[in-house]
Formats: structure tokens, sequence, C-alpha cells
């Protein structure tokens, strides 16, 4: 088994990252830390643990798509698993997912559930997924509502590597996982899933879901998304959906942020996309109707609990 941890810029995290994953038991694993050029390496902050199992891993910075590559390239094991940086592998996870690939040898992944905590420990909440194919996958992802997600999945190495890997697009960084399990869901590979918590997204002031990268990053996931529905009737047939949740997420982004001139056109985007969703339209007269007054420089009071696509940080 082999666990690969992309680093970036996060020593505030990454040795409690780190230990978690080398607190597993019963399963024979290696964990491979790929730093991916930091300014300040990731070796120093995890030379403390002394463990063999652990393998650090430095290239030049390229985005986390090329760090996670890196990692799956070096690794000894049929089977791969992942963790960010400031996340929280839960006890038994290995031992678990497994014991549930090693009991059907058609499954190319196994996925389970999550749980979201602030940084200090507090619980917020946990995720639960079920088991679905590929294409229900692939429309739940659209509507932004995903079954797979980066802290839960478990894949063969031959699986990873016949869908081609990560995007080593840089400007991708934040939604590599979203290309990435698009391409899984339409190879036609057999999923699994696995109930049962195994990871924790933690929320802090660095979530890398709240920087301008990130917004800029869903544009460009689209341009990948159209691309591949040149080649796969699965994904054309719902790309509208995938446009109306960028344009939707950027214009929420937006309101949040009190840029409420640029929220307008994003929820204008969102409805020629799918006009079928109704807080859309509440949205866009809501930024309509706050860009036709002075900018106060107060947040707009717009809230959101959402699913967080795994990042660096």
């Amino acid at each position: 088994m082999s666990i690969i941890l992309p680093y970036y810029e996060g020593p505030r995290w990454i040795g409690r990252s780190a230990a978690s994953a080398l607190g597993q038991q019963g399963i024979p694993f290696e964990l491979i830390l790929v730093d991916d050029g930091s300014t300040e390496p990731a070796e120093p902050h995890v030379h403390g643990l002394r463990d063999d199992r652990l393998r650090c891993l430095r290239i030049d910075h390229a985005g986390k798509g090329a760090a996670l590559n890196a990692g799956a390239a070096r690794a000894r094991a049929d089977l791969l698993c992942f963790i960010d940086q400031d996340d929280i592998m839960l006890p038994g996870r290995l031992e678990r997912q497994v014991r549930a690939m090693c009991s059907n040898r058609f499954v190319d992944a196994v996925y389970s559930d999550y749980e979201r905590v602030h940084d200090d420990g507090r619980f917020i909440d946990r995720f639960v997924s079920r088991q679905a194919s590929g294409p229900e996958c692939l429309k739940a992802m659209a509507t932004d509502l995903a079954l797979v997600t980066m802290q839960t999945i478990m894949i063969r190495r031959e699986a990873f590597f016949r869908i081609g890997g990560f995007s080593e697009d840089p400007l991708l960084t934040g939604l590599d996982d979203a290309e990435f399990f698009t391409r899984l869901f339409v190879s036609g590979a057999a999923l699994h899933y696995e109930p049962g918590a195994v990871q924790q997204w933690v929320r802090h002031d660095r979530n890398y879901s709240q920087s301008e990268q990130f917004q800029e990053a869903r544009l460009v996931l689209l341009e990948h998304l159209r691309r591949l529905a040149g080649r796969h009737r699965e994904v054309r047939d719902i790309l509208g959906r995938f446009t109306h949740d960028v344009h939707y997420m950027r214009g929420i982004y937006f309101l949040e942020n009190d840029r409420r001139r640029e929220a307008l056109p994003e929820f204008r985007r969102a409805l020629r996309s799918y006009p079928f969703f109704p807080n859309t339209y509440y949205l866009f007269l809501k930024s309509w109707l706050s860009s036709l007054e002075p900018a106060s420089g107060e947040r707009t009071g717009v809230s959101r609990v959402r699913k967080k696509p795994s990042r660096h940080s």
C-alpha cells in the first residue's frame, strides 16, 4: 500500500498529517511525501517522526497534479491512496479499504465517507456517500454533490496509470481531482463504496478553496471538461450542469467577498448554462439589486456549507 502526500508551503500541518498516516495499523505500507518545490521544505518538519516507511521526494514546483504523479510513479505498491498536507487519516482506514479491494479483484477503486473538522479538532459534519456507478458519480459531481473524493479514494496503481494519472496543468491546482475523477468515471472503472469515515478535512484560515486562484482554477477545469466532452458523450450530456456549477460557485465567492458587480455576470452565465436551478435566479436578482447600490464595504451575508475539493491546503 502506497500513501501519497503532496506538500506545498504547509509546515503548520504537515507533521500532523504525516503522523496520522504513519499511525495506520494492520497493513504494510509506505508514505511518499512529495515536496512540490516549497520555499520551506517539508523534510525538517517530519524528521522527528523517524519512520522507515516514510520516503521524502522533492521536485521543482509544478503544481499538485505533477506532485501526485511523481509520487505514484515511485510507488512500490499496487494500491494507492492520497492525503492532503492538512488532512488527518482516521485509524483503520487502510485495513478497511485494503480488505475491500482484496475481496474483489475486479474492483478498480474503493471510496468511503469523510468528516470535516476545525483546525482545533471541533467537529463540523460528516459526508456520507453511497454505492454508485461511474455515470452516477459523474452526474453527482456535476451538481456539486461529489460521491467520490480525494479524501477517501483508494485506487489500483494499474487503473491510475491506465486513465493517465492527474493533469499536470499548474493552473488546475485545487481542482486536479475533479478532472481526474471525470476521466475515471467515463473509463468504465469498477467502483466500490466501503461505508465509514476514513479521513478528516480540516477547515482553517488558509484553505485553498477560499483563494482567488481556486476561483480561476474553476474556469480552467471547464476548459479541460470541454475537451473531454469532445471525446465522451457522458461528459457532453452534463456539461451544462458543470458550467452552471462553476459560475454559480464563482458568483457566491464574489458575493461573499463584497464584489457584487463581479457576481452578477457569473450568475447570468450560470442561468444560461442551466436555467432550472431556482436559487440561481434569487442570487442573480440579489446581485443585480445590490450592484445598483454604492459599495458599502459590508459583506452580503451569503453563507454556505460545501464539500472541499482536494488541494494542498
